[in-house]
């Protein structure tokens, strides 16, 4: 059994003595010699329509988590500053650690918690790679207090018992595997796999930290069903549309088809093929996990054989945090765009204050306290009276949550 006294003792030590090394010397020394801190300036300025709005603290950190990255990654620049007569002046012991955190290289880790043994202790699982470890932090234990956390993103590193966290903790509020995966793919179009996401990661981190700035969006449930965008593509099909017009309400614009299955095409569900007739091309869409399911069972009693696990699941709060940090539109249904009737454009501006609204409300309902309503609406511009019971609706699903 571990003796987890004996291992936060030895966190907390590490953590005093490190930050003398890093924090005094090391950060500073790594952007100096390797201009890590024009480095770091130059990659933000991508995302300054993020960080323009992000604790000056925040980008402080951000920027000394980088360039810890870039000194303990594997094969880092610690190798070769430990051959520099800078490193020679520092004390035995601290060369020591050093030796031993090159040997252990420092990592970017996209976790969930699997359990916590004792207090400020974690075992962790990666996403992406599956391996469980042990973290200490008191940094992940404050941020529980406000909230359930569905993911997390952490620099961390060994200190021979377990793992700890270095710079600022991203708790994700709603983000899942397959958003983070969304995310890079939209990032980098080259990412095919799991081991490629992570490589892109530790290449360059900057775009994956910008999803802190969205970290607070809540998860969109609704009527007791997570809504999440679900598609599955298939190419070279010969679908016999007339046949399927008992299951499906079928409509049609130009070559394509739309087909929405009966009594799922509406909310929360929204479960709607579209097919190109020329292309011979289907596209199956649906808002819930149930809804794609159902879709999956209709076509496979058509014998149409559609994957049971689509090729994209998506939250819209990755949808959105994703559009805002790559300041581009994302389309993933081109098709429904033929048979959208005009959008009102004060209805679209009224959803986006609903959606600023309850991103900063968020915080005070996973803590367990009471939004101040009114002046969130004014700070928003949000009419309160004409959305009250909407956002009734959306609190109860969020404390009936938390209660179970």
């Amino acid at each position: 059994m571990k003796n987890y006294t004996a291992i936060k003792a030895a966190c907390q030590s590490n953590s005093d003595f490190t930050s003398q090394i890093l924090d005094d010397f090391l950060l500073h020394y790594a952007a100096d010699k390797d201009k890590l801190g024009k480095e770091v300036d130059q990659r933000l300025r991508t995302y300054r329509h993020i960080i323009q709005g992000m604790d000056k603290g925040w980008v402080n950190m951000v920027k000394s988590q980088y360039i810890m990255h870039r000194v303990f990654k594997e094969g880092g620049l610690i190798h070769k500053y430990l051959k520099h007569a800078a490193l020679a002046r520092i004390p035995e012991e601290g060369r020591k650690w050093l030796e031993e955190q090159a040997a252990m290289p420092w990592k970017f880790s996209f976790s969930r918690i699997v359990e916590s043994p004792e207090p400020d202790f974690f075992t962790m699982e990666d996403l992406f790679t599956g391996e469980r470890y042990l973290l200490y932090s008191t940094g992940v234990s404050r941020v529980l207090q406000q909230g359930e956390v569905v993911s997390w993103f952490n620099l961390i590193g060994y200190n021979g018992d377990c793992w700890q966290s270095f710079g600022p903790i991203a708790a994700y509020r709603s983000f899942s595997m397959d958003d983070i995966f969304f995310f890079a793919t939209e990032l980098n179009p080259r990412i095919t796999s799991e081991e490629e996401l992570m490589a892109d990661v530790s290449k360059n981190p900057v775009p994956y930290l910008m999803l802190f700035s969205r970290s607070n969006y809540p998860l969109t449930v609704h009527e007791g069903e997570v809504l999440e965008l679900i598609i599955t593509e298939i190419e070279e099909l010969d679908l016999p549309v007339e046949k399927l017009e008992d299951d499906f309400q079928v409509d049609r614009a130009q070559s394509i088809y739309r087909l929405r299955l009966r009594n799922w095409e509406s909310k929360p569900h929204f479960s709607v093929a579209y097919y190109d007739s020329e292309e011979q091309f289907l596209q199956v869409t649906a808002m819930t996990q149930k809804g794609y399911s159902a879709l999956v069972a209709a076509f496979q009693n058509q014998g149409i054989q559609v994957a049971e696990f689509a090729d994209i699941y998506v939250r819209p709060s990755m949808l959105s945090a994703a559009e805002d940090i790559l300041k581009r539109q994302i389309e993933l249904m081109p098709f429904e765009l033929l048979f959208e009737e005009e959008q009102d454009p004060q209805m679209e501006e009224e959803l986006d204050k609903l959606n600023q609204f309850l991103a900063l409300a968020m915080p005070d309902l996973n803590s367990g306290k009471e939004p101040d309503l009114e002046a969130l609406a004014d700070q928003v511009g949000l009419d309160l009276e004409a959305n009250r019971e909407t956002l009734q609706g959306i609190f109860d699903e969020v404390r009936k949550k938390q209660k179970k």
